[in-house]
């Protein structure tokens, strides 16, 4: 693992699943979607293609454990600790 590092590389996020387990692009993204914007307008916002963004709501579904983006504001609310 030190020579990845050592190399530029970074190690891999442990899989899990939930909010702990996204990316900091994919929370980002999921937030502004959870907030109603398109995926038209987070592109815009971010400086990124509409297929990025589709690719980083694709892997949140993924780890949120949803289908659809209606189910993203309650998927992405805290949890009290301990609660997940």
């Amino acid at each position: 693992m030190k020579a990845l590092v050592a190399a530029g590389g970074r190690p891999r996020r442990p899989r899990s699943q939930g909010t702990a387990a996204l990316t900091q692009a994919e929370r980002r993204i999921a937030q502004q979607a959870a907030q109603g914007l398109s995926n038209r307008e987070i592109a815009q916002a971010l400086f990124i293609t509409e297929k990025t963004v589709e690719g980083h709501l694709s892997g949140a579904y993924r780890k949120l454990g949803i289908t659809s983006r209606s189910q993203l504001p309650a998927a992405m609310r805290p949890y009290p600790q301990g609660a997940r």
